[in-house]
């Protein structure tokens, strides 16, 4: 990885680390258009979600940022975007070590609103 894609995913994460102050916590607040929420998934692991408006659909940005330690080239940094219509979920996992229990971030269009809150997973 070069030095200039280092750099700049370290300034896109630390931008959006900065802009999302929210934290997920309590699924009965609504998350407004475009206000990002910070989810801790365990592990090092964090997802930013935000949503805007289209004439399509209400589109959900979900960016993942996991790994080892806090050097950039040991982050993987992960994008899921999905456009969502009332009544319909996304479901976005990572990967976790055996015997504890695996986090999924489960993000639904309930009417106007959009939840974002922890999921029970499976253990291994």
């Amino acid at each position: 990885m070069s030095t200039m894609l280092k750099s700049s995913l370290a300034a896109g994460l630390a931008a959006l680390l900065i802009a999302a102050p929210v934290r997920a916590a309590d699924p009965s607040v609504p998350l407004r258009e475009g206000q990002g929420v910070t989810t801790e998934l365990g592990a090092g692991a964090r997802a930013i979600t935000y949503w805007v408006s289209a004439p399509d659909g209400w589109h959900v940005v979900t960016t993942v940022d996991a790994g080892p330690g806090d050097a950039v080239q040991q982050r993987l940094v992960v994008r899921f975007a999905a456009v969502l219509a009332p009544g319909q979920s996304q479901l976005i996992s990572v990967p976790f070590a055996a015997g504890e229990a695996q986090p999924v971030l489960r993000i639904r269009r309930i009417g106007d609103r959009i939840e974002v809150a922890l999921a029970p997973g499976p253990s291994a």
